[in-house]
């Protein structure tokens, strides 16, 4: 009998062991939020990216809000009829796609932001450091509206993640698309020529010369799991996301309507037709 009692005991003990260590192993796994928001390229960086992100900072993604700035680049604003003493820092037509999120949840906010209800400055706060917001970051090429839902699945899976894992929230594939959000968009003033995306997509963030001893363990593509995704084709790859048109009304972009490629309320993506 005791022996019975001993043995049924060893056997509970183990049962709570096994459940406790499972309960620590899930709250380890962040929850994903319920809503898209942008996070800047910063949240990028540190412990999961960082060669990519210093790779960025050097590349003209990681410096597209500094060219808004009087004097700079002026013999391009002349070529296309802008005037290069001006400060086109707060100008909607430019903030668009010279910074990540504008008019959009947890996007980029300019100097002069302020809260309707209590007034408070609200604009995003610019680190000459770590840029992250104010210029053209991951979330403008990887994402639809924000990267804070797939970014916890990253973490989750520690970078193991199927290309529909990561889609479901947000994450487009259709790059050579995206890319056309901006550069070859009507409304860009720079409308001189079409981007050659083959040859532009290799100076993005060209990382392997920024692999230091400290972030060589961030090198996704080396892991072997980047290749895996690749043999696989996402919805997004199959079938372009649609891209948005706008429309600056009393000082303010507004998109219009039906040409988001998602809508957070119905949680659904739209495709060209």
């Amino acid at each position: 009998m005791g022996k019975t009692l001993k043995l049924f005991c060893m056997i509970l003990i183990s049962a709570f062991v096994l459940v406790a260590v499972s309960d620590n192993a899930e709250a380890r796994k962040k929850k994903i939020p319920k809503k898209p928001k942008y996070v800047g390229a910063a949240k990028c960086n540190g412990s999961c990216h960082d060669p990519y992100y210093q790779a960025w900072v050097k590349s003209p993604h990681g410096k597209t809000f500094n060219i808004l700035k009087p004097g700079e680049r002026a013999d391009a604003k002349k070529k296309d009829k802008l005037d290069p003493e001006k400060d086109y820092t707060t100008d909607p037509q430019c903030l668009r796609c010279h910074t990540t999120g504008y008019r959009q949840r947890g996007g980029f906010k300019p100097a002069g932001s302020k809260s309707k209800k209590s007034g408070k400055d609200t604009s995003t706060k610019i680190d000459p450091e770590e840029p992250s917001k104010e210029q053209v970051g991951c979330e403008m090429c990887h994402s639809v509206a924000g990267g804070n839902q797939f970014r916890v699945v990253m973490k989750n899976t520690k970078g193991d993640f199927k290309k529909e894992e990561t889609e479901k929230y947000g994450q487009r594939w259709d790059y050579e698309n995206t890319c056309n959000r901006c550069h070859n968009h009507p409304k860009s003033p720079h409308g001189d020529g079409k981007l050659d995306y083959a040859k532009a997509k290799d100076t993005v963030h060209p990382f392997s010369k920024y692999i230091t001893e400290d972030n060589a363990d961030q090198n996704i593509v080396k892991d072997g799991k980047v290749k895996d995704r690749a043999k696989t084709k996402a919805k997004s790859e199959e079938k372009d996301l649609r891209i948005e048109d706008w429309e600056i009304k009393k000082g303010k972009l507004k998109f219009s309507k039906g040409t988001k490629p998602y809508s957070s309320k119905k949680k659904k993506f739209y495709y060209k037709k």
